[in-house]
């Protein structure tokens, strides 16, 4: 399904929110998953769980200090029951993750880098309106059974 740019824009002034939900489920289908997607989507999740008043075009414009100010910090122990994966392995695979500019890690806790949202945030974008459009079909269908 093609993706008008009204829609895109229209997605990316809204609050994060959005993307929380898709994070919340994403990261509910990647239980038992320690690849570095799954890992950095769950570290995402966490740092924009709850936010309030926080738009995603907003996103692209962070730059790792800011990242640490304004999002909110989370730890490998939460990372390793939110995918159910144990803690020793999310720590090996986080690692890696700081090393690679992926993630940071700070006395605060774990976030994902400006590296990873400018690298991401697109194509979540793009999966939310993928969804949203799966969602407005299913319904049309569902209407027409009706």
């Amino acid at each position: 399904m093609p993706q008008s740019t009204d829609l895109i824009s229209s997605i990316q002034d809204q609050y994060v929110d959005i993307i929380e939900v898709y994070a919340n489920y994403f990261v509910k289908l990647s239980a038992k998953s320690h690849s570095p997607k799954n890992i950095t989507v769950a570290v995402f999740k966490a740092n924009i769980e709850n936010l309030e008043k926080f738009r995603i075009k907003e996103l692209k414009k962070l730059n790792d200090k800011d990242i640490e100010k304004k999002f909110n910090p989370t730890s490998i122990n939460y990372i390793s029951r939110s995918l159910d994966v144990p803690r020793e392995t999310i720590r090996r695979n986080i690692l890696t993750l700081v090393d690679n500019s992926e993630l940071i890690r700070s006395d605060e806790g774990l976030f994902v880098s400006e590296k990873w949202i400018k690298k991401n945030i697109d194509k979540i974008i793009s999966e939310v309106i993928d969804l949203i459009d799966k969602s407005n079909y299913l319904t049309k269908k569902i209407d027409r059974k009706s």
